[in-house]
């Protein structure tokens, strides 16, 4: 369905191709882009802001980490989104709600201060904020890594995978850690998973420490309880031991997930 936004209750389009959004106080300044002379469409950070109205902190969060991130959501998309350049910094965003006090925009202040820039994927999105997001959240409060990160391999590995470097989704360089999303649509030819597997035990060999993430492992919870442990640990941190936390954390990535 088109989303339209109408100033008043009683100006609402009743259709099943058309969801109406009432707006009633005034617009904040560059809130819409002239598509013609008889359609505007939302800004960047108009987007964010009617999303922060109406939505949880993380689920603004991650509207924001999509605003700033390559990628774009799309029901007509192969695999769900496709890729493009980002529509805006985090810098960028932050100006534009110095200066803009309406509804909803201390939530998507609130939610700039966890963003992250650079995500490729909505899954990439996840396993950023579920590292990286506070305590009080269901995160583990992480610095932030470096994401999409080019490394430089030794000569041998270059030659076994046939590249001069490789970019891995996620990593810590002092900690020496990277996580690599594993999608189940991406990963399915034989040459990809030998080829993987071959840098990967190559990485591991330099003292990284390398780790797989699937959907299926974030939304288990034994499964990924074991995964943010042995991160965590790395790092010397201890994250609350109780079943409020598991139960919080459990929560956040169910609220990710179905973002």
């Amino acid at each position: 369905p088109l989303h339209v936004l109408v100033s008043r209750v009683d100006r609402r389009i009743h259709s099943s191709r058309i969801i109406s959004h009432v707006w009633s106080t005034p617009l904040p300044d560059k809130a819409l882009y002239r598509l013609t002379p008889a359609v505007l469409l939302a800004s960047p950070s108009f987007c964010l802001q009617t999303v922060a109205a109406g939505n949880s902190t993380v689920h603004s969060v991650v509207s924001a980490m999509e605003i700033c991130g390559s990628y774009g959501r799309s029901p007509h998309a192969r695999h769900g989104f496709y890729h493009r350049a980002p529509l805006a910094t985090p810098a960028e965003l932050e100006a534009h709600f110095e200066q803009n006090h309406g509804y909803g925009a201390h939530r998507a202040r609130e939610a700039l201060r966890h963003v992250v820039a650079g995500s490729r994927s909505p899954m990439e999105t996840v396993v950023v904020l579920l590292f990286t997001l506070p305590v009080e959240l269901g995160g583990c409060a992480l610095p932030t890594p470096a994401l999409n990160a080019r490394l430089e391999i030794p000569p041998d590995l270059q030659r076994a995978i046939m590249k001069p470097y490789v970019v891995v989704d996620l990593c810590w360089h002092d900690q020496r850690i990277i996580l690599e999303y594993d999608s189940y649509l991406w990963h399915s030819s034989t040459l990809a998973v030998d080829s993987d597997s071959t840098r990967n035990e190559g990485l591991r060999d330099q003292g990284w420490m390398v780790r797989s993430v699937t959907a299926g492992m974030l939304a288990n919870d034994d499964m990924r309880h074991h995964l943010v442990a042995r991160v965590t640990e790395r790092f010397g941190v201890r994250l609350p031991a109780d079943q409020s936390f598991e139960a919080l954390q459990h929560d956040l990535v169910e609220e990710l997930l179905a973002c």
